[in-house]
């Protein structure tokens, strides 16, 4: 096998990687990148790996064949309480003050395992919820673990062991929360495995925070040892949007080997016994950080946009239709918050909504349905409800918003009402695909697998008849492509 490669391909080959998966090898790493692609070519059908360079430089790779090579290039061993650190702070320190806050109230707590590998990690998440908080059932925890390489999804899905992935845990943590199965593998026990939902996601580039994908309004997001993957700029851009994921005062837990300069100075930092955690909210997104970061960049937008509809009341005056300088005013604004929301903004977004909810007294069905799609990416469940409820009072067709209204009843815990939504939604939209999946995923959920297949074939048969680069409607810009591969990847 020829295992050199050309100045020229390594460096286009580095290039692909860093804009594909956000994986940095610099010219030190030369060498480890070469002796990673050999078993990667194998897989891929070639006994050569420059031939097998040249021919991914030339040809490109489908989003699944990028999560094959990632589980090549990137390191998926892990072990259960690693870095035990990082769960002190949760089980001592920041955990029980959610729980003091929420009893009794809104109960839940939203936790990601970012790279979460063969599921160690989040398993461990649920296990240290198990043991702190009494009634757990009382409670709607969502666990979710994410990554690219669908090899270890598969792995963590199954939950079966070595005693290797529990080194430096002591014996009565395995007869505790696993059972032996054979030989020396032990499987985690039911109730903790059914605290975590695995799904792939790729951090470079997938959407997140998303309602879609289940990344939004986290209280804690776990994201360890994956940043030493990233370059500095992925580094800044994904802790940036991990910040968005997260609720005011959410915490963010890398490794303590990942640099800290690189995380988005929008963190604050606690130190905890040497461990450095991120929280989100200490250091608030005031007008004075809007201004040196984003205020710029809002306004030439706002600029852009007023002058659209100058250009606007021009033509209609020509035409004799001259337009209400308030409804002006009231569309860039409404603009404006599209603008906010999609920069992942939401606190902003939900205050220049509310304001306009309040000063619009009809034919506001756009706001409402935006407000509560911001609301629900609060965490705000029961506000977003019953700002869904208000906005199918004016247009009972709208499946969009009997599709939002399930995704907010199923995170409540309120499987059967959002499967009413969805069926909804389907009768005023057959083809609206999303809907089509979640339904199926409910009825899985709720053991009814024939009908759950039934609704996800749908999903897949429309997504078939649609060009993969198309955005899924109401899907928070996910292309159908994309989509696609993440059924087939949760089918396994």
């Amino acid at each position: 096998m020829k295992n050199k490669l050309s100045k020229i391909v390594i460096t286009d080959l580095r290039k692909y990687l860093l804009a594909h998966l956000g994986l940095n090898f610099s010219e030190k790493r030369e060498t480890e990148l070469i002796q990673k692609l050999k078993p990667a070519a194998k897989e891929f059908g070639f006994k050569d790996v420059s031939e097998f360079a040249q021919w991914l430089l030339r040809n490109g790779l489908s989003n699944k064949q990028l999560e094959i090579l990632a589980s090549y290039l990137t390191i998926g061993e892990t072990y259960f309480l690693r870095e035990k650190k990082s769960f002190d702070f949760l089980e001592k320190s920041y955990l029980p003050s959610i729980i003091q806050k929420r009893t009794g109230k809104d109960k839940q707590i939203r936790i990601w395992s970012a790279g979460s590998a063969s599921g160690e990690e989040a398993y461990s998440i649920a296990i240290t919820l198990l043991k702190i908080i009494p009634n757990i059932k009382d409670w709607n925890i969502t666990i979710l673990a994410t990554d690219i390489n669908p090899d270890m999804l598969k792995k963590a899905k199954k939950g079966i062991y070595t005693k290797w992935s529990f080194r430096n845990n002591p014996d009565w943590f395995i007869s505790k929360y696993f059972q032996k199965v054979e030989g020396n593998l032990f499987q985690i026990l039911p109730e903790i495995k059914n605290m975590v939902t695995f799904s792939p996601l790729n951090l470079a580039k997938d959407i997140y925070p998303s309602l879609l994908n289940n990344t939004n309004a986290m209280d804690i997001i776990f994201c360890r040892n994956v940043l030493i993957y990233f370059s500095q700029e992925g580094i800044r851009d994904v802790t940036n949007r991990l910040y968005k994921s997260l609720l005011p005062d959410g915490v963010l837990i890398v490794s303590p080997v990942e640099m800290s300069n690189l995380i988005s100075p929008k963190f604050a930092k606690i130190n905890y016994e040497g461990y450095t955690i991120y929280q989100k909210g200490l250091i608030k997104d005031t007008k004075e950080s809007l201004k040196k970061n984003q205020l710029q960049k809002l306004t030439d937008k706002y600029k852009l946009i007023q002058s659209t509809f100058n250009q606007s009341v021009k033509k209609r005056v020509i035409s004799n239709k001259p337009i209400k300088e308030i409804e002006i005013e009231k569309n860039s604004n409404y603009k404006q918050a599209i603008i906010l929301f999609e920069q992942g903004l939401f606190e902003q977004t939900e205050n220049l909504l509310s304001k306009l909810l309040a000063d619009d007294k009809e034919n506001h069905k756009q706001i409402i349905s935006l407000l509560a799609k911001t609301k629900a990416n609060l965490g705000k469940l029961e506000e977003a409800r019953l700002l869904c409820d208000k906005g199918l009072e004016i247009d009972k067709t709208d499946y969009s918003l009997y599709y939002l209204n399930a995704t907010v009843k199923q995170e409540q815990g309120n499987d059967e009402e959002a499967i009413s939504s969805l069926r909804r939604a389907i009768y005023f939209d057959h083809n609206f695909v999303l809907a089509h999946f979640l339904l199926g995923n409910l009825s899985i959920k709720r053991g009814n697998i024939a009908t759950g297949q039934k609704y996800i074939n749908n999903a897949i048969n429309i997504l078939s008849n649609l060009d993969s680069d198309d955005i899924v409607p109401e899907s928070d810009g996910l292309t159908v492509g994309r989509f696609t591969e993440i059924i087939t990847a949760l089918k396994i």
